[in-house]
């Protein structure tokens, strides 16, 4: 199977799926399409770019900072903050989930860190709320896509990103609530290391 056609089964499987049975983008206005940085936009899996190849008038695909595997460079998606629903990418399609390969080398869903400040799902009251076919579907999603040694070398070093991401938002939810005077102090940074360390598998 080539990585065109395994992506556009890969985006058959989405297509009908959402993290709620409701139009999630009435919580926050969409704030995951809405973004004041003009280059701001969405990591493309290895291959993704092949369902780009007519470029579309809504994206732009370009390269970016980040790298896996032995020095690849990782593509970006940028829209307009509109697009084609049936060719959004997959970390679009997917968000705020995101695929994570630990030390141990398995496989696990999680809420992607980098989404807390935007995605009122990532809140722990709306994490229970999301739609379990939904988190199944990228669960199998991804049980396909790491058979591909290019996909999990991108999974793998984007889990490390991943990490790097967690610890600061860790540390800075910690440091904020150091400037509050609050008797379950503990307890409340407990909350919060739990909160996005929430796996879905």
């Amino acid at each position: 199977m080539s990585k065109h056609e395994l992506f556009e089964k890969v985006y058959m499987m989405l297509d009908k799926i959402t993290p709620l049975k409701i139009d999630c983008g009435k919580l926050c206005n969409r704030a995951c399409c809405n973004s004041a940085d003009e280059d701001a936009g969405m990591y493309l899996y290895p291959g993704e770019e092949s369902m780009y190849i007519d470029k579309p008038d809504w994206l732009r695909v370009q390269q970016s900072a980040f790298t896996y595997g032995n020095g690849k460079t990782v593509l970006v998606a940028i829209c307009k903050g509109e697009c084609d629903r049936k060719l959004r990418p997959l970390s679009c399609r997917i968000f705020p989930l995101i695929p994570y390969i630990g030390h141990e080398g398995i496989l696990k869903t999680k809420i992607d860190p980098r989404a807390v400040p935007v995605c009122p799902l990532t809140r722990p009251y709306n994490t229970e709320r999301m739609n379990k076919e939904f988190i199944h579907a990228v669960n199998d999603v991804f049980e396909m896509l790491i058979k591909d040694e290019e996909i999990y070398s991108f999974i793998c070093s984007l889990s490390k990103l991943i990490d790097e991401h967690e610890n600061l938002l860790y540390l800075f939810n910690a440091g904020h609530n150091k400037l509050h005077v609050n008797k379950n102090k503990k307890s409340r940074r407990g909350a919060v290391r739990r909160r996005h360390d929430h796996i879905f598998r």
